[in-house]
């Protein structure tokens, strides 16, 4: 931030000067207070993306705060969440850099500040409709298999059980093993793969996120 008082005093003697400068730092302020929500917002989507679901309710924010701690072994309070997601009104968000590591965590980023590198550069972020190839379960017949694969060297071979429910019955380089089951309404190629009730080892369901950079591909056996 630019030092307003020292360029006062010795690069803009005069009132009128000033006045520029200062309402150029103003504007800069402002701008970066729009990207730290922009990348905040980026942020919810993803966990509600995890979650598979908007929140809305305070029964979503009771829910979610269950969830991160099973999943992070860390608690955020509902009231905590639903201040950040604006449930309650009129009230002031200042949100904690703890806060924001947390939900970072959940959704498969080591910190916040690593889910902001890899997410969060304002030149790459984009919006609009995706028209990559959609693979929707309820399309699929019990016991269709699906290679799926993301770099650099993960391959897993799922089994459809019906609805939205998976087996992996092959796995190659990856935490996932022969044997886990979880659930996933809706995969799309070239996209990250979020698995949802994660059955692994008989460890407690969690989410994974496959392919959270650069996507997945996904090629149907016959």
């Amino acid at each position: 931030m630019i030092n307003l008082c020292l360029a006062q005093k010795s690069l803009f003697p005069c009132r009128k000067s000033f006045s520029v400068l200062f309402v150029y730092g103003l504007a800069e302020l402002e701008n970066n207070s729009y990207l730290r929500a922009m990348k905040q917002d980026l942020l919810k989507q993803e966990v509600e993306r995890t979650v598979g679901r908007p929140l809305k309710e305070a029964r979503d924010f009771e829910e979610l705060s269950h969830l991160l701690l099973s999943h992070t072994r860390e608690r955020l309070s509902p009231t905590t969440l639903k201040r950040l997601w604006g449930y309650l009104k009129n009230e002031e968000v200042k949100t904690r850099p703890h806060t924001l590591d947390v939900l970072a965590r959940f959704v498969g980023y080591r910190d916040y500040e690593d889910f902001c590198t890899q997410v969060g550069r304002l030149n790459e972020v984009q919006s609009g409709v995706k028209t990559e190839e959609r693979v929707a379960t309820e399309n699929m017949r019990r016991g269709q298999r699906l290679i799926i694969t993301w770099r650099p060297d993960r391959r897993i071979v799922v089994r459809h059980l019906g609805g939205s429910q998976f087996e992996i019955v092959e796995a190659e380089n990856t935490k996932l093993s022969v044997g886990d089951t979880f659930r996933c309404h809706l995969m799309i190629q070239h996209e990250p793969l979020y698995l949802d009730e994660v059955v692994h080892q008989g460890q407690p369901a969690m989410v994974y996120v496959a392919g959270q950079k650069d996507g997945v591909v996904i090629e149907m056996c016959e």
